[in-house]
């Protein structure tokens, strides 16, 4: 250490880590002052100096104050706050001399009251009185080194000051750097230069005497330094470095009862009162949001508490579960325990601490044999990759002209390969090595394949060709003026590179080059053009907008055959439009899908509804062809004609029936109806000639009857016909393919409805005939 003197009469050391020490003496109860960076000591010194003078000062005036006073118990206990005050002070100078001018002061009072019996009680009350600014002080157990804490301007460059901890009887407080670590305090406001108070009453307001005292200007001065330090006390209860404020706040009680020390009439004027309230609630609001900072750190500290057991919760189950591979996973709670600092001073986290060491030790004892058998697991797995690759290497060196069953051999490469993958990993210094022979035995083997094996070689022809296309085709967006259609693109091809079969390795180098070399060319271009790539794309965009609009304008159309039409036509156009801006993209497809499948969906619930009232038709007919079949024994056959006309013309006028179920009503049906037939014309031979002359007419209606039952069983297939395509058009899905299928079946519905219209036509023809 390197001692170094700034006074005659004080000396300093600084050691070489920048603690300053003061030299020995009997009232000092802390020789280091402060830890400080050592090019700013001879400021520091300078500041613990200026301390000094300030507490010097303070000590005179309380000395004056208790001169001439009663000695009792609040006497004795002022003059032990003094002594303490000085005991404890952190400043650079003679303490002792301090310290005797109090024992002087406190002898020549004693000797005082002894010559004259004491004061009087209201001289005592007066003692009281004067140090009434000090009680704040003596409720915290603040020390004088506090109370005289410097302005800014008494340090040209004020240092980094790192005081010792205080006095044990002191309560908790902050230091500064505790203060600046938390979050949710404001910050330190710039402080203002002295001015007096909105607040502050006028001096012309008060009584007579107190105009006298300002129109003399007697006093004037320190009415001025009373209003000062009451605004500078407002100003401060708003700061948030605790320790800064406290001392600067009994910096000022000091100083305001400097000021009115020997001027005690100055206490009876009404706008004393008026300063000296401002000042206190000053004084009380700081306190109070101390106060209110100090509870919401020891809540602070609980959390930090719960968090820590938290993390001892998780580094438990890493060492329970013996995850002795965990190394990341510890590491962060390692650091994430670290960074939690702020901590009650309490058993349960010297606890703590006991754990998390034990967990980690333990990890750490752990850790060591899980690498060890680690290793002894990467060797083996090295030892079976190279039984792997030795079996590989003898099958390709069998591969010759000669070579028939590829098959075979095909199926005992890939077993070989597929155990390959199974075996773990192999130490880290070897892994590519390993991986590089393996990967060039199956390079060779494929290259031999493609020499020997023609079938194969055919196939690697086809897939070099296809290679080969996919590099001409990226050499051709180069070219394209629709840029972002041209992105598309390029990643359609990358994604049929990787999907084509394998070729000799020397081959796919040199594809993969030329590949490789027109991305990165189209890459640049990219990036050049990215203003160009945008409007294009916001083009796009906006024409995709509008099919959406068209889709969603049409989804709850109920003219099916028209619709689907004109939904087929929106879906190929919108494949024919360029990409969208890719946030965009997924969202304005799932709008346009949506409106799709509402409609489509809607389709498909229709004709599943006309497939429940086929069924239900078919239960009718079912039940009408039952009652013809018991009408064919009915007791007269004439009136069962009759009555099979009425069956008959409830039978044409249901619907259609399911069209699996069609052929086998209509058949029951001809038949029940042929037999009561049958049964009339039997029963009428032997009638009179009226009835012969009347059977060509009869003939002729039958003639009518058949065509017209024929034409209908033909309208009846077309329109289960058209029913089976549409019924089929809801099960494909639109795009791709599936439009061009559904194009296919619709002309097929339109030819056939066209024919059904046609047939019906004539249909009804016959009928009118037949009802004439």
């Amino acid at each position: 250490m390197v001692p170094v003197h700034f006074m005659d009469k004080e000396k300093v050391i600084i050691t070489s880590d920048g603690q300053i020490h003061k030299s020995d003496d009997a009232q000092s109860r802390n020789n280091v002052l402060a830890q400080v960076d050592p090019d700013n000591a001879e400021a520091a010194v300078r500041y613990f100096q200026k301390r000094f003078s300030d507490l010097e000062k303070y000590v005179d005036a309380s000395l004056r104050i208790i001169d001439g006073n009663p000695i009792d118990a609040e006497f004795q206990q002022l003059v032990d706050r003094l002594r303490e005050e000085i005991a404890s002070a952190k400043v650079v100078g003679n303490l002792e001399v301090l310290m005797g001018k109090v024992n002087a002061a406190v002898e020549g009072v004693e000797k005082s009251t002894n010559d004259t019996g004491g004061k009087t009680k209201e001289q005592s009350g007066d003692l009281t009185e004067g140090l009434a600014g000090e009680t704040s002080a003596q409720e915290t157990g603040k020390t004088a080194e506090h109370r005289t804490a410097p302005a800014a301007a008494d340090l040209e460059s004020k240092p980094e000051l790192k005081p010792e901890s205080e006095s044990e009887a002191e309560p908790e407080q902050e230091t500064e750097a505790e203060a600046e670590l938390d979050p949710d305090l404001e910050s330190k406001p710039e402080l203002k230069p002295e001015q007096e108070s909105e607040a502050e009453p006028d001096p012309e307001s008060g009584t007579t005497d107190q105009k006298i005292v300002f129109e003399n200007g007697d006093k004037a001065e320190i009415w001025a330094e009373l209003r000062t330090l009451a605004d500078k006390a407002s100003n401060l209860a708003k700061e948030a470095d605790w320790q800064y404020v406290q001392n600067e706040l009994e910096n000022i009680r000091y100083k305001w009862n400097e000021q009115i020390s020997g001027n005690e009439s100055l206490t009876s004027y009404e706008i004393y009162a008026v300063l000296l309230k401002q000042r206190e609630e000053a004084e009380k609001k700081f306190l109070e949001r101390k106060a209110a900072y100090q509870e919401k750190r020891r809540e602070r500290k609980k959390e930090n508490v719960d968090r820590r057991a938290k993390i001892l919760d998780q580094l438990q189950n890493v060492i329970e579960k013996k995850r002795w591979q965990a190394f990341k996973e510890v590491n962060s709670l390692t650091n994430r325990w670290e960074e939690i600092r702020d901590l009650p001073n309490e058993d349960t986290v010297k606890e703590q601490d006991k754990k998390f060491q034990q967990y980690v030790d333990e990890f750490n004892e752990k850790k060591v044999g899980y690498l060890i058998k680690k290793a002894q697991k990467e060797e083996e797995n090295l030892a079976g990759k190279l039984a792997v690759i030795d079996k590989l290497d003898q099958l390709v060196k069998s591969i010759g002209s000669e070579t028939a069953n590829w098959d075979l051999l095909d199926s005992d490469i890939e077993e070989l390969s597929r155990q390959w993958k199974k075996i773990g990993h192999v130490p880290m210094e070897q892994s590519d090595t390993i991986w590089e022979r393996f990967k060039s035995i199956r390079d060779e083997y494929f290259d031999k394949k493609f020499e020997f094996n023609k079938a194969f070689r055919k196939i690697t022809t086809k897939n070099i060709q296809r290679k080969t296309r996919l590099c001409e085709k990226s050499e051709a967006l180069l070219e394209e003026k629709d840029l972002a259609l041209a992105i598309r693109e390029i990643n359609l091809l990358h994604n049929r590179w990787k999907k084509t079969g394998p070729i000799p390795k020397k081959k796919n180098e040199e594809l993969w080059e030329r590949f490789n070399t027109a991305t990165k060319k189209f890459n640049e271009l990219k990036s050049d053009n990215q203003d160009t790539i945008r409007h294009q794309e916001q083009e796009n965009l906006n024409k995709k907008v509008a099919l959406c609009e068209k889709a969603e304008a049409m989804k709850e159309n109920t003219n099916w055959d028209e619709v689907s039409l004109e939904m087929d036509a929106l879906m190929k156009t919108w494949k024919e439009i360029g990409p969208v801006p890719r946030r965009k993209s997924g969202k304005l497809w799932r709008r346009f899908k949506n409106a799709l499948d509402v409609f489509f969906n809607n389709r498909r619930d229709h004709f599943r509804n006309i497939r429940t009232e086929q069924k239900q038709n078919y239960d009718k007919k079912r039940e009408i062809v039952a009652e013809l079949e018991k009408l064919g024994d009915h007791e007269d056959s004439a009136e069962a004609v009759t009555l099979a006309k009425e069956l008959q013309e409830q039978y044409r006028n249901i619907g259609f029936v399911p069209i699996k179920k069609k052929s086998k009503i209509a058949s029951d049906y001809k038949k029940a109806c042929d037999h009561i037939y049958q049964r009339a014309r039997s029963e009428s031979k032997g009638s009179t000639s009226e009835s012969s002359r009347g059977s060509s007419k009869a003939d002729g209606d039958k003639a009518i009857r058949s065509e017209h039952f024929k034409l209908k069983k033909e309208c009846e297939k077309i329109h289960e016909e058209i029913m089976r395509y549409q019924d089929t058009i809801t099960f494909i899905n639109p795009g791709g393919q599936g439009n061009e299928l559904i194009e296919e079946i619709q002309r097929k519905i339109d030819n056939s409805q066209k024919k059904l219209e046609e047939k019906q036509d004539k249909l009804e023809d016959l009928r009118r005939e037949i009802n004439e």
